[in-house]
């Protein structure tokens, strides 16, 4: 009986696990349906298997995927059904009855979900993003997003040049992608901000143009408003409009033999080591991610064209 009851699991895993891709996975546990949600939380596992077994016995969880070369399993609470194709670790939404394809995610349908998607800027190249459609009347391009810490973002110039992590989770979407696409029209960015105690804040900027590589990627920044405080100031107080981007290899600070990227621990742009350093260390323990003062366990940075624009 030991041995019937031990081929049956067998074959019922056989079953499962060749329903699944093994290198990304996403799905809704019910209709089987490819899905993009907003993720919930990120977990290591060492499998797509594991991960989506994780996702059927979480009744929150709608969805999952899993990147093989992190490691990493998201879960998904919102999921979004369309038609959706898989491209390395990440599961992407295909736009229909757009053309030419959106510039960037403002052009979305308004009852469009947040989730993966492909925008093509003018004069640029196409380019995969996080579109956030569920905030301040969505329509925002994220360019970063963190959460849990499972992606390091202690990295030098070509990282913070190309953009790294997983799109659908913790990720930084490139300096030369942040460029390509503030060049097309007027920007405003805004930061999403929570601390370890729970508590949120928020900071808007009305004004917001990035250079490229050769001007090291010169910040534009200009008109705040929110909740959060103007932390997008140096250590002295002054703005950090026309400071230029800094990285713990490549020092682009004010400051005179002093690193700030180095001390801070990240790329951004630091003129005399700025309050705002959401790119630093990730830590309850450490305050490496900073606005002003405060400790923050969550950020999100995301732009759209601003109300100003034609």
């Amino acid at each position: 009986m030991f041995y019937l009851k031990t081929a049956s699991v067998c074959i019922f895993f056989t079953q499962f696990t060749a329903s699944f891709s093994l290198k990304f996975q996403m799905f809704h546990k019910v209709t089987e349906t490819r899905l993009v949600g907003a993720s919930m939380k990120t977990i290591t596992v060492s499998s797509g298997i594991e991960c989506a077994m994780i996702c059927t016995n979480d009744n929150n969880c709608c969805s999952s995927t899993h990147d093989t070369n992190l490691e990493q399993c998201s879960l998904f609470l919102e999921c979004c059904p369309d038609n959706e194709f898989s491209k390395g670790s990440q599961t992407i939404k295909k736009i229909s009855g757009l053309n030419p394809p959106p510039k960037d995610c403002s052009e979305l349908p308004a009852e469009s979900c947040s989730g993966v998607y492909v925008i093509q800027p003018e004069n640029g190249p196409s380019m995969t993003v996080f579109c956030e459609m569920g905030i301040d009347n969505g329509g925002w391009t994220t360019i970063q997003r963190r959460y849990d810490g499972t992606v390091d973002f202690y990295r030098f110039w070509n990282d913070y040049k190309t953009g790294f992590g997983n799109i659908a989770g913790e990720h930084w979407l490139g300096n030369d992608n942040l460029h390509f696409i503030l060049r097309q029209r007027s920007y405003q960015v805004r930061f999403d901000l929570e601390d370890f105690t729970g508590d949120t804040a928020y900071a808007v900027y009305s004004t917001m143009y990035v250079g490229d590589e050769s001007d090291n990627y010169k910040l534009n920044l200009k008109g705040y408003y929110g909740t959060a405080g103007n932390g997008m100031v140096s250590g002295s107080g002054i703005s950090l409009d026309g400071m230029m981007f800094s990285t713990p290899d490549r020092d682009n600070d004010v400051m005179v033999n002093y690193k700030c990227a180095l001390r801070k621990k990240s790329g951004w742009w630091h003129g005399s080591c700025s309050y705002a350093n959401i790119n630093g260390v990730f830590s309850e323990q450490y305050s490496g991610q900073s606005w002003k003062l405060s400790g923050l366990k969550k950020t999100i940075m995301m732009i759209k064209p601003n109300n100003n624009d034609d």
